[in-house]
């Protein structure tokens, strides 16, 4: 490159150099807020050889509460907790989202469970009433079948548990690439994430309205935003077929008590695919549709929630009201 050409270029890479710059600080601070805002609420204990995160309310029968995709553990704390403060609940971070860490080859369902199996064994005192949201539920299920012991019931919200057609955006493919991947995750999910983030929230909860409101603030979605929670997500989403198809085989050996508990107007997850399957998979399986709710069922209905959390943590079997809709299929 000749002098006179590199002088007339200098002012624009000065300039290309002072925004990366500006665009990197800019990134850096939103981090820092967003943990400030959202810190770590529960305590650290290790599993799998990382730190766990894991946030602990009350005390009585045991409940284990495990989150979906692109969350963290106070997401059902924060549905259910004020309602069930006659119980221990135990709802940790899963791997490499909220505040945990992550172990290798935590993407799949059988290390997610282990990881789980080794906070319970330190943080429970016997066989628990597992609840899990949508991505959680295939985990908890995975928990049961390798994990026995430490599960007496099972309860999935707007469950993911069987292999589906469509596959993984191209971001959560990109975000497991090398140098590329570490680009996309630290620019654009701090930067357009929290931009997004309502739309995401409403299609959740449609088709109904988003309740409550401050959801997003409520359950600390920003959180989800950080590098290192983005990158973990993807790597689930990305292998999530494949690995619910290698464990779906095995949900028929299942012997303890299961209640599925789905909204009727989910396009989130499937339910012909998933709740259906699960109730073809498991025939002893209670099943349960909310017909206003979307994938946010323990929002929506969270009597009918509590009803079957409390059934299980007593051994009895909840068969719902009147106004509750009973789904055999």
């Amino acid at each position: 490159m000749s002098p006179d050409l590199l002088a007339r270029l200098m002012p624009f890479l000065v300039l290309a150099a002072a925004l990366c710059l500006f665009t990197l600080i800019s990134i850096v601070l939103r981090l820092a807020l967003i943990e400030r805002s959202w810190p770590a609420i529960g305590r650290f204990v290790t599993a799998r050889g990382v730190k766990a995160h894991v946030i602990e309310q009350g005390s009585g029968p045991e409940v284990l509460m495990v989150h979906g995709a692109a969350s963290n553990g106070r997401e059902l704390i924060s549905a259910l907790g004020h309602r069930l403060t006659d119980m221990r609940l135990i709802a940790p971070d899963r791997p490499g989202l909220g505040y945990s860490g992550r172990p290798k080859n935590a993407a799949t369902l059988g290390e997610q469970a282990a990881f789980l199996a080794d906070i319970l064994r330190q943080t429970a005192s016997g066989p628990v009433v597992a609840v899990g949201h949508s991505w959680g539920s295939g985990v908890i299920l995975r928990l049961a079948l390798d994990h026995p012991e430490l599960v007496k019931a099972l309860v999935l919200l707007a469950p993911a548990s069987h292999p589906w057609q469509k596959s993984a955006s191209w971001l959560n493919r990109i975000a497991g690439w090398p140098i590329l991947g570490d680009l996309l995750v630290w620019t654009l999910p701090p930067l357009i994430g929290p931009k997004l983030a309502p739309k995401g929230i409403a299609r959740g909860f449609a088709p109904g309205p988003v309740n409550p409101p401050d959801y997003g603030d409520k359950i600390g979605t920003p959180l989800f935003f950080r590098p290192k929670a983005y990158k973990a997500n993807a790597e689930d989403m990305v292998i999530g077929s494949e690995e619910m198809g290698k464990q779906a085989v095995r949900y028929s050996s299942l012997t303890l008590p299961v209640t599925i508990v789905s909204g009727q107007g989910d396009v989130i997850v499937y339910n012909a695919i998933h709740a259906a399957g699960l109730k073809r998979d498991i025939p002893h399986a209670i099943s349960f549709r909310v017909p206003e709710a979307g994938h946010m069922p323990h929002w929506v209905d969270p009597d009918l929630v509590e009803g079957i959390i409390r059934a299980h943590a007593t051994d009895t079997v909840y068969e719902g009201s009147s106004a509750q809709f009973r789904a055999d299929t």
